[in-house]
């Protein structure tokens, strides 16, 4: 049932993304081509252009970033929380697994948007010479797996305070909006609390004579050991809350 439930969230979502992709590749081939071009031209009226076009790929750029966020965020509250739900619900299988499929196609979402706009703006960066370098450092598994918890702690946030405006009659996308702001801001105070003596030891140490790059290193490695905990276990924390609301409280409009 899960791979149906994914296929049916692909064939649902497919329509949105296909064609933002395609934008995207379109809009940065055609910065890469002209816009270097429009720069060579001491013109006016091709500076007005030039300025329109940066303005227009910056707002592209942002807007595709946020796109899954979006986009998934008002797919998941119109088959949760709406009339919809009837159809969501009615589905021959326990609501975890409901909820695991859905979470499953925002993330895969999520990860191919990311990826792709990370190609798009290395494709720029080289192309009008930003001065970045990309490189591979002892920590890139790590850095992977933080991104990836990131990742699943950011939708899933989304997906719990969704889930939470159940307990709301009236008023339910601005009582969404307050439940998220609120679950944002309880994780970042435990982030901060785990992370602090951590900070306050490699500060300590940067001012040891004897404090050498391995320090530096060890620090790191524990910076993202540690946040890498927090995204999985809040990430879980919030995969419960949204299949226990769902479940147990679903008070559709």
């Amino acid at each position: 049932m899960l791979t149906k439930i994914i296929k049916h969230e692909f064939k649902a979502t497919y329509r949105t993304f296909i064609p933002i992709y395609i934008a995207l590749a379109i809009v940065t081939g055609a910065a890469c081509l002209f816009l270097p071009a429009l720069s060579k031209y001491n013109n006016s009226i091709l500076s007005i252009v030039m300025g329109f076009g940066i303005i227009l790929l910056v707002l592209g750029f942002i807007f595709v970033i946020m796109s899954p966020y979006i986009f998934l965020s008002v797919r998941f509250y119109k088959t949760t929380a709406t009339r919809e739900a009837y159809l969501t619900f009615t589905i021959p299988t326990d609501t975890k697994i409901i909820l695991l499929g859905k979470f499953i196609v925002t993330f895969i979402w999520t990860t191919v948007t990311i990826l792709l706009w990370l190609l798009a703006f290395i494709a720029l960066s080289y192309r009008f010479d930003f001065g970045l370098s990309f490189s591979f450092d002892s920590n890139i598994v790590l850095q992977i797996l933080y991104l990836a918890a990131s990742i699943s702690c950011s939708i899933l946030t989304i997906f719990a305070a969704i889930s939470l405006s159940q307990l709301v009659r009236d008023h339910r996308v601005i009582a969404s909006f307050a439940f998220y702001m609120a679950l944002t801001t309880v994780q970042q105070i435990v982030s901060i609390a785990a992370l602090i003596p951590i900070m306050l030891k490699e500060l300590s140490a940067s001012g040891d004579a004897e404090y050498t790059a391995s320090g530096t290193v060890t620090s790191d490695t524990t910076v993202y050991v540690l946040s890498l905990i927090i995204g999985i276990v809040f990430s879980l924390v919030f995969y419960f809350i949204s299949n226990y609301m769902l479940k147990k409280k679903l008070n559709l409009l």
